[in-house]
């Protein structure tokens, strides 16, 4: 298998597909906006800012109910501001902190990991932000990429290795990713961009995530 099948995968889901399709234009549109109005942003542009977080949710939470909420409680003003100094922050470790300041995405330390903070949805909005270089982080990546690593590059056997572990064990195992480990699994996905087929980083994340559900469906 390659990356190019796991693509393919990944798009077999039509709607989703298109939702994915959807929220990048829906993104491109709010970072022009913040582009033109910086620390000043019209009525609208705030509007459009916090409708895009509400969609990040919901494509992250894959359209479960009881993971979907937080967003809408974030002031508009206070997502505006996240979204602009993720944009403008001059290391990876910032910009996702960035977002992690938002209720939902990050604020919130998980005192059964130590009182570290989640990056995983924040990751999501890091993605659709800035998808050339970040894709999302979660444990169906993370696994892949670490199975990769210990196959040195070997997708076939980085596919055998992450066989050998359930998908519950693997759901545990990455159930905490913070921002330092958010950070170095999305230099991975730079790693592995190519400037044909993925030319993104979130074209090769959603490639792994795809490669997964051969794995685990």
């Amino acid at each position: 298998m390659n990356l190019l099948d796991g693509q393919n995968r990944y798009r077999q889901n039509a709607k989703e597909w298109r939702l994915t399709q959807d929220i990048e234009k829906a993104a491109r549109a709010v970072c022009n906006l913040i582009l033109r109005h910086g620390n000043q942003p019209t009525p609208s542009a705030l509007d459009d800012a916090y409708s895009l977080l509400i969609q990040i949710e919901i494509w992250k939470a894959m359209c479960m109910e009881e993971r979907i909420g937080d967003a809408e409680t974030n002031p508009k003003q206070r997502v505006w501001d996240a979204f602009r100094d993720a944009l403008t922050a001059s290391n990876d470790r910032d910009a996702i902190l960035s977002i992690m300041r938002l209720k939902g995405f990050g604020s919130a330390r998980n005192m059964n990991f130590g009182g570290q903070r989640p990056a995983k949805v924040a990751s999501a909005a890091m993605r659709f932000l800035l998808p050339d270089s970040w894709g999302v982080i979660d444990w169906r990546t993370a696994a892949l990429l670490d199975r990769l690593n210990e196959s040195k590059g070997n997708l076939d056997e980085a596919l055998r290795l992450a066989g050998k572990e359930t998908a519950d064990t693997m759901r545990g195992y990455y159930a905490m990713i913070n921002e330092e480990k958010a950070c170095t699994y999305n230099q991975n996905y730079r790693n592995l961009r190519s400037n044909s087929s993925f030319p993104r980083a979130a074209d090769v994340e959603m490639a792994l995530f795809g490669l997964s559900l051969f794995v685990w469906p």
